[in-house]
């Protein structure tokens, strides 16, 4: 993904996200690996490392497509991501 979303933090608790078609479509593919491990632990009942890594891929995407950011303490990403304009917000 191109990193290039821009997220625009409106009234009302609203906001306005515009991202690149090519960061949407890897969104889309992304839930579709979702569905797809989702399926397959629910039939075979255990999860396949495969499927470990379509779900940390995805995790990624939606950080980057969304625009949240790691914190400014948070050298791994282990503790959450918070929103772009939060005080919290690595710059």
């Amino acid at each position: 993904m191109k990193e290039s979303t821009k997220v625009t933090y409106l009234k009302h608790d609203k906001v306005k996200i515009v991202l690149d078609m090519d960061d949407y479509r890897a969104l889309l593919k992304g839930r579709n690996d979702l569905n797809s491990a989702i399926s397959m632990m629910h039939e075979c009942c255990t999860v396949y490392l495969e499927d470990v890594g379509k779900l940390e891929s995805l995790n990624h995407r939606i950080d980057r497509g969304l625009g949240f950011v790691s914190k400014k303490d948070d050298r791994y990403g282990y503790h959450g991501y918070v929103l772009s304009n939060d005080l919290r917000a690595k710059e």
